[in-house]
């Protein structure tokens, strides 16, 4: 007996489904499936009955089931977040929430497959056969065509009812002398997309903005201020954020922020549907989860330490289930090496969904997008599984991966950064601008290094200025190339594993770089001769990468620990015991020794941002600080009586007297760049700065249609 529900016709003695007269191919897993559920429309079928019933003496587990459900979802054009056929009910099993029609009366396949004749058309023939109320069909036509004039009188009336809206673009203005935060995640859309959150920093510092769509202005949240990387709860009622080392909470209409854990970095946050809040906070760890309404904060999430993870961040809710997606980053320093990771927070089931990608969000129903060498990219998505099940494609360019900027609501509203008011572009910057260069003088043009050298990251340059290393953009996993400044030529110098962040040996013939070929990156050793092997200098569990290298042969590092964060520690190059040199419960990195051995400069986030001190290399001594309102990334002239280090607005540099008196801190250089010694500057890519103002797209799902490739479906076990 042959049914019908929607626009299908199922047929359980032939297993054929049938739609608009066209057989829908299913394996015979999956029609089994369909035919248990169909036969019992609006119970709850356990998972176990339909395993039992299905694969009968075969032994298989609920994954084979869940893939089986994902795949005549698929087939039925389902929403599993909004079934209009397929329900799951939570650890309990499956419900088909049709009531699927019979036919009376035989219906031949003959009828169903000839030409001309639909599935659907031949129910209706051979129901009207054996139905003797069918003469008064043409009577209920008559009615139908009265109840269509009139509800076509309706819309006349009502023009805009049912009409679709058309995808619609506009910029959103930040407050005048304000600039989105470039520094954490700093846009954010409630789930409705009724109101768009946004950190805007001006001179003052960065603050909470609240701009809902009606109203034609950004309100400031007051209490917000030092506010980075916002999110919604599902209600719409709070925002949550980060600032002064919390997560912290504020209702959208204002009132006194809640603190609600301790939070050292703003790495994300994501609002689950029962209370509790996953966020990230640290250089080295994975997630944590606690209470909406506060208390002690607890792991929600383990590193794979055997793929060499660091840190999880970005984390994602999949609206109406326990399952997030986050950025796993797998090795530290740049270019960012990071993948997209699928995570049950019940079971801790794991599935990496996209490699050399982060910031994922999940766009309902079947979209996941992502950022990939600062391109938003989108895929179709079966978030069942989760897997991505379709062609990754670019969908917006130039939003940054470190990190990266960009909002997506439920309803399928997108914001990015836009073009700043005089029309030129946002960085990243165009491929043609220097990436590395010399600051001459202060505000004079840049003197950029041939372009055989603009493809690299992390640069060094030697002792005496004449060489440089680098990792080259675009090698996979990452090899270390090094050159001559004035010749411009590059040479190779390692062929296996991964390997960043090169620094030279007082000397110049050797480069000291972090290297690994499984796990966590130590660091090695190897003379630009090519004569011998990278000789290996430490050993250890945790990520470390060399921060340089003192006259007498002292290197000075950082070692992510995941008990205590990044640390910084010494090792006498030519082999020995190591000794931490600042290891609190804060994290300390970047690590510069001057160039008489005497001190050591780095960056830490003990005051609750990042800022840049001062100690002696040996023996003991109070750190000296020497940024104010945010500093990274230290460097010392070549004559150890200046540092330079990143700033807010741009590169400073500040005079150090031997008694390590800091001068007032003069800005050198506008922009994002960071300070590589020698006058040498590079700029920070993947991040997006100078943007005062917001594009907005709304119903972007709309589009989102049109510029995806269709999914593939495989069929299940």
């Amino acid at each position: 007996m042959k049914t019908h529900f929607g626009p299908f016709v199922f047929d359980p003695s032939n297993q054929l489904l049938w739609r608009a007269g066209q057989e829908v191919p299913l394996p015979p897993r999956v029609v089994g499936v369909l035919g248990h559920l169909v036969a019992r429309p609006g119970e709850v079928v356990s998972r176990q009955e339909l395993i039992d019933s299905v694969w009968k003496d075969a032994f298989v587990s609920d994954t084979s089931l869940a893939e089986a459900i994902s795949f005549l979802r698929q087939a039925l054009g389902d929403d599993p977040q909004q079934p209009s056929y397929i329900q799951t009910i939570h650890r309990r099993g499956y419900r088909f929430l049709q009531t699927p029609q019979t036919a009376a009366g035989p219906v031949r396949v003959e009828d169903l497959s000839s030409e001309g004749a639909s599935p659907e058309r031949a129910l209706n023939q051979a129901s009207r056969r054996a139905d003797p109320w069918s003469l008064v069909l043409p009577w209920a036509v008559a009615a139908l065509l009265a109840v269509v004039a009139g509800t076509s009188v309706w819309r006349l009336a009502h023009p805009d009812a049912g009409v679709a809206q058309p995808v619609a673009r506009f910029d959103v203005a930040l407050p005048p002398d304000t600039l989105l935060d470039a520094d954490a995640p700093a846009i954010a859309w409630s789930p409705s997309g009724a109101r768009l959150a946004f950190v805007g920093c001006a001179a003052d510092g960065c603050r909470l903005f609240i701009r809902a769509l009606d109203d034609s202005r950004a309100q400031p949240l007051a209490g917000t201020e030092g506010a980075a990387a916002p999110f919604f709860s599902p209600d719409e009622a709070w925002v949550g954020f980060f600032a002064d080392a919390k997560l912290k909470k504020i209702a959208v209409t204002g009132g006194m922020p809640v603190a609600l854990a301790d939070a050292r970095l703003p790495l994300g946050g994501a609002w689950l549907g029962d209370g509790t809040i996953v966020f990230a906070s640290s250089l080295v760890g994975g997630l944590q989860l606690v209470n909406a309404s506060g208390g002690q904060a607890r792991s929600a999430t383990d590193l794979d330490v055997r793929a060499g993870e660091l840190r999880h961040e970005g984390p994602e809710a999949i609206a109406g289930s326990r399952t997030i997606l986050m950025t796993a980053v797998v090795a530290p320093g740049s270019p960012l090496h990071a993948r997209v990771v699928g995570v049950s927070l019940e079971s801790g089931q794991r599935s990496i969904l996209v490699e050399h990608a982060s910031a994922p969000h999940f766009v309902a129903p079947n979209v996941l997008t992502f950022v990939r060498n600062g391109d938003l990219m989108a895929a179709a998505f079966d978030p069942s599984q989760p897997k991505v099940v379709g062609q990754p494609v670019v969908v917006v360019p130039g939003v940054g991966d470190d990190p990266g900027q960009y909002a997506v609501s439920r309803a399928g509203s997108l914001a990015v950064p836009a073009s700043n008011a005089s029309g030129t572009a946002v960085v990243p910057a165009p491929a043609s601008a220097p990436v590395l260069a010399f600051v001459v003088t202060r505000g004079a043009p840049l003197d950029p290094l041939p372009h055989v050298f603009q493809h690299l990251w992390s640069v060094r340059l030697s002792a005496d200025g004449t060489r440089i290393a680098g990792v080259k953009a675009g090698d996979e996993p990452g090899e270390l190339w090094w050159g001559t400044v004035d010749r411009g030529t590059l040479a190779r110098l390692t062929f296996d594993g991964e390997h960043r962040d090169p620094i030279w040996s007082p000397d110049g013939r050797a480069i000291v770089f972090a290297s690994r070929t499984d796990g966590a990156f130590n660091i090695f050793a190897r003379a630009i001769d090519g004569t011998a092997d990278a000789r290996r200098v430490t050993t250890a569990t945790h990520h470390q990468t060399p921060g340089s290298i003192s006259a007498d042969g002292t290197l000075v590092y950082t070692e992510f620990d995941p008990l205590t964060g990044a640390d910084i520690w010494s090792v006498p190059i030519g082999g020995g015991a190591p000794r931490a040199i600042v290891r609190t419960p804060f994290d300390e990195m970047s690590p510069a020794v001057s160039p008489d051995g005497r001190w050591i400069a780095y960056q830490s986030n003990e005051s609750n941002r990042w800022e840049v001190y001062v100690r002696p290399l040996a023996g003991s001594g109070a750190a000296l600080p020497i940024s104010a309102g945010g500093g990274t990334s230290p460097a010392w002239s070549a004559d150890g009586h200046a540092l330079t280090y990143t700033g807010r607005t741009g590169v400073l540099s500040v005079a150090i007297a031997n008694d390590l008196t800091p001068a007032t801190p003069v800005e050198i250089r506008n922009g994002p760049w960071i300070p590589r010694g020698h006058s040498l500057v590079e700029r920070a890519r993947g991040r997006v700065t100078g943007v005062d103002r917001l594009s907005v797209t709304l119903q972007w799902t709309r589009e989102l249609q049109r510029l995806l490739p269709p999914p593939v479906v495989s069929s299940p076990k």
